[in-house]
């Protein structure tokens, strides 16, 4: 990952050392593997709250509430285990398709998900969850890689 792309995260945000065997079985319960890109990120910042947390999409002005987490003790931490990507995918999965998956969690209740439809390097983009029906997810473009998405974020929705 690019070091001028490497973000600050409000304190105590993340939900720690990012378990590897873990990761195997996030895929595998996926059926796909997340890229060496998103893999380093997690391990730098498994979950957090961003401090260049917005970015533009059209005229609007998104805002990333939370990154989510790989957290293998889900079960037993309400506040991380909710932010875990399999326990998001799990809770919305009806609404997505085969080729999208959670990274993380906007206002108010949307997803950013990486769209595997065309192949092993994703793309980003929004999930809308009040468009979205069983079966078929509503979805927006924002980028063509998780670098350049966290090239988009600054701390005020303005262009950088």
């Amino acid at each position: 990952m690019n070091e001028e792309l490497k973000l600050e995260f409000e304190s105590d945000t993340d939900a720690g050392p990012l378990d590897e065997d873990y990761i195997e079985d996030t895929e595998d319960m996926l059926n796909l593997e997340f890229t060496p890109e998103f893999i380093t990120f997690l391990k730098n910042h498994n979950g957090g709250v961003p401090k260049k947390r917005y970015f533009r999409l059209g005229k609007n002005v998104k805002v990333v509430e939370q990154f989510l987490c790989i957290f293998s003790n889900y079960k037993e931490d309400e506040k991380f285990g909710q932010f875990d990507i399999g326990v998001v995918w799990s809770q919305i999965e009806d609404r997505l398709n085969e080729f999208l998956i959670p990274f993380a969690a906007l206002f108010p209740g949307d997803f950013l998900c990486f769209d595997y439809e065309n192949g092993e390097a994703p793309t980003v983009v929004l999930w809308i969850h009040d468009q979205s029906g069983e079966g078929e997810p509503a979805t927006k473009p924002v980028a063509d890689s998780f670098e350049q998405f966290l090239a988009m974020l600054t701390d005020n929705g303005e262009n950088s």
